[in-house]
């Protein structure tokens, strides 16, 4: 082969920059989840209650609290009913997952209405999980009233379980399932939110347990960091070709985490 030959061969090294500067039609979307990350690092950091004198204050009493971190502000603000947290958190932690199938309903659907299609699905997705947020707010009050370690740690070992399930399994199968969409008319209206609310229920059927350990450690120091551990094992799932040894290997991770957690405190109580 000459070397005229090998040089049309070889990819051109421009090819990865140009799919990187190629226009995404989630571009919207993911911003939208970046600003969502940049909002709670910047409620972490200020603390979202905090009143003018620096305290902490409890919504809706204006009690101050003295000793609150300003991570266990942001939590006592999701924790008093307001979904307004949780759907930031959802928008920052899920909506990153959801970006094949954003890009499934953009490139099927007409430019004219693509963006309106995108918009749906994506509405009808976060809604699927704003609504898990809604029965969580029930039983946050029951582990609210537990050592700190014992229920975020019981939350990791649940999650390390389901990691293993064949439900799991299943529900990642369903994630990377696509559907046909229509392309005019209240049909196609239709169609996109239908396809939102299969994948945001395959999302919640495969990530509830993630999510109740984020509910967890929510009110902890370092919620970012779990925010941040989280987010990447779902979007490692999500992503992976062959999302089973990701799915073992984030199990393991859960389950050293849920020991990490509790042998500390138990040595703690013991002593």
């Amino acid at each position: 082969m000459t070397v005229q030959g090998a040089a049309r061969v070889r990819p051109p090294r421009t090819a990865p920059v140009r799919r990187l500067l190629r226009p995404r039609v989630s571009l919207a979307f993911e911003l939208a989840a970046v600003a969502a990350w940049i909002a709670l690092v910047v409620l972490a950091v200020t603390g979202g209650s905090h009143g003018a004198d620096g305290a902490a204050r409890s919504p809706g009493t204006g009690v101050p609290h003295h000793h609150v971190s300003t991570t266990h502000a942001v939590h006592d603000v999701a924790g008093s009913g307001d979904l307004a947290m949780w759907a930031l958190m959802s928008v920052a932690m899920m909506l990153p997952a959801a970006v094949p199938a954003l890009e499934h309903v953009g490139t099927n659907s007409l430019r004219r209405r693509r963006q309106r299609a995108m918009a749906t699905c994506a509405a009808v997705y976060l809604a699927v999980w704003i609504g898990y947020g809604a029965l969580l707010l029930g039983p946050a009050a029951l582990w609210a009233r537990l050592p700190d370690d014992v229920a975020l740690a019981c939350a990791l070992a649940l999650a390390a379980t389901w990691q293993l399930t064949v439900h799991k399994r299943r529900a990642l199968r369903d994630c990377h399932r696509s559907s046909p969409l229509p392309p005019t008319g209240w049909r196609a209206v239709a169609g996109a939110g239908r396809f939102g609310l299969r994948q945001g229920g395959a999302c919640l059927r495969s990530c509830w347990a993630l999510m109740l350990v984020m509910a967890v450690a929510s009110g902890r120091s370092g919620m970012l960091v779990w925010m941040a551990a989280l987010t990447g094992i779902v979007m490692t799932e999500r992503l992976a070709r062959k999302p089973r040894r990701p799915t073992r290997l984030a199990a393991a991770a859960l389950a050293a985490a849920s020991l990490a957690v509790a042998l500390p405190a138990a040595a703690g109580r013991w002593y």
